[in-house]
C-alpha cells in the first residue's frame, strides 16, 4: 500500500480504536466549540430566542463535517500520509467556523459561508477520490453530492439576502437528513466492527464534558466562595455518570435506521453538555436567563440521553429500561420546571437540578451492576 494510494473498501475484524489521527480532530473541534459557549455567554442577554437558534447553528454546522468525517474514517481510515493530510486539512475549515463566530455577531457572515463551503468541498473530494468498486459507493457520493450542493447553494443565497437564518436551518436540515441514504448505501458494503462509532461518539462527549470541567475551575478562580464551583462540579459528574452507564454501553442496532437515529440522539446529547456549559458565567452573577437555559440543558440532556435506548437492542431488559428511564425523566422533569417557576435562587435550583441528576444517575446505576455491568466484561 502506498503513501498516497487512494483507499478501497474493506472489512473491519475484531477490535477498532480511534485512530490518533481522529482524537487529533477531535481536539480541534472542541477547541472551535469552545467559541460557541463564548458566543452564547457573551449574548444571551442580547435576545434569548437569537441566541439559542444562532447556538444551534454555530453548533450544527461543524458537527456535520464531524459525522461525515466519522463515518468516511469508518469505512477508508488508513495509516497512510494521504490520510493524515486529508485529515489536517479539514481542521482549517472547522478552524474558520470559531473566527466566523466574531463576525457573525455583526451579521457579517461571509467567513461563516467560506468555512462552510470549503469543508463541504473538502468532504465531497474525499468521499469522491476513493477507489469506486462497488455501486454502494457510487450511491454514497452521489447523494452527498446533491445534499451538500444543495445546502452550499442555500447558505450562498442566504448570505446574498437577508434569509441568512432560514436557509441555512434548510440547508443544515438537508444534511443532517442526508446521512440516512448515506448508511443504507453502506449496508450493501462489507461489514464493520460494531465498536468504533460507539467509541467515537463517546470520546468526544467525554471532550465536551472536559470543557464543563474547565469551566467550573474557571468559576473557581474568578470567585470568593466554594458553592457555586462545587456545585457545578457536582452537575458535571452526574451528567457523565448518566452517560456512561445509560448510554454508551447501550449499543444500536447493526441497520442504517439505527445508527442514524443514534448519532443524532448524541448530537442532542453533546448539544444538551454545550448549552449547560454556557450557562456557568451568567449562574454566577444570578442571571434569571441562565437559569432558563439550564432547564433547558438538563431537560434536553435528560430526554437525549434516556431516549437513545428507542434505537438500542430490542431484547425485553433493554425495552424495559428504556421505558423506565423515559418515565422517571418526565416525572423528574415535571418536578424541574415546577421547580424553575417557583424558585428564584440560582443555589437553590442548581441543587435542585443535582438532585434530579442523581436520581436519574441511581436508576441507571441499578440497572448497569445488575445487568449491563456483567455482559460488558464478558
Amino acid at each position: 500500500m502506498s503513501e498516497w494510494s487512494r483507499p478501497h473498501v474493506h472489512s473491519t475484524e475484531g477490535h477498532r480504536q480511534a485512530s490518533w489521527i481522529e482524537l487529533f480532530f477531535d481536539l480541534v473541534f472542541i477547541a472551535s466549540l469552545a467559541e460557541v459557549i463564548h458566543y452564547v455567554e457573551a449574548h444571551l442577554a442580547d435576545g434569548f430566542v437569537h441566541t439559542i437558534i444562532w447556538f444551534f447553528i454555530l453548533f450544527t454546522a461543524p458537527w456535520i463535517v464531524w459525522r461525515s468525517s466519522t463515518f468516511y474514517s469508518d469505512r477508508y481510515e488508513e495509516n497512510t500520509t494521504r490520510h493524515r493530510l486529508l485529515m489536517i486539512v479539514l481542521m482549517v475549515p472547522i478552524g474558520l467556523f470559531a473566527y466566523s463566530i466574531h463576525y457573525t455577531t455583526n451579521h457579517e457572515y461571509g467567513w461563516f459561508v467560506l468555512s462552510f463551503v470549503l469543508s463541504r468541498f473538502w468532504l465531497l473530494f474525499m468521499w469522491g477520490s476513493i477507489k469506486m468498486t462497488e455501486s454502494a459507493q457510487r450511491q454514497t457520493f452521489r447523494v452527498l453530492l446533491i445534499g451538500h450542493g444543495i445546502a452550499m447553494i442555500l447558505v450562498t443565497l442566504g448570505w446574498l439576502t437577508h434569509w441568512m437564518i432560514p436557509l441555512v436551518t434548510i440547508a443544515l436540515l438537508i444534511e443532517l437528513f442526508q446521512t440516512l441514504f448515506t448508511l443504507r448505501s453502506h449496508e450493501k458494503l462489507p461489514a464493520l466492527t460494531h465498536n468504533h462509532l460507539p467509541e467515537r461518539f463517546g470520546l468526544f462527549t467525554m471532550l465536551v464534558l472536559g470543557e464543563g470541567v474547565l469551566g467550573v475551575i474557571y468559576i473557581l478562580s474568578e470567585s470568593s466562595q466554594l458553592l457555586l464551583p462545587f456545585l457545578l462540579f457536582l452537575l458535571i459528574v452526574a451528567c457523565f455518570w448518566i452517560y456512561y452507564d445509560q448510554v454508551i454501553y447501550r449499543l444500536f442496532e447493526p441497520t442504517a435506521w439505527h445508527i442514524y437515529w443514534w448519532s443524532m440522539w448524541n448530537l442532542g446529547i453533546v448539544a444538551s453538555l454545550l448549552l449547560i456549559r454556557s450557562t456557568f458565567i451568567g449562574l454566577k452573577v444570578e442571571d434569571p436567563k441562565s437559569m432558563l437555559l439550564l432547564l433547558i440543558g438538563v431537560l434536553l440532556f435528560l430526554f437525549t440521553t434516556g431516549g437513545s435506548g428507542i434505537v438500542g437492542k430490542k431484547d425485553e431488559l433493554s425495552q424495559r429500561m428504556t421505558r423506565h428511564f423515559l418515565q422517571l425523566r418526565l416525572l423528574l422533569g415535571s418536578f424541574l420546571i415546577g421547580g424553575y417557576w417557583l424558585i428564584d435562587s440560582v443555589y437553590l435550583f442548581v441543587s435542585m437540578t443535582i438532585v434530579v441528576l442523581f436520581i436519574v444517575l441511581l436508576q441507571g446505576m441499578y440497572y448497569w451492576v445488575r445487568h449491563l455491568k456483567p455482559h460488558a466484561q464478558n
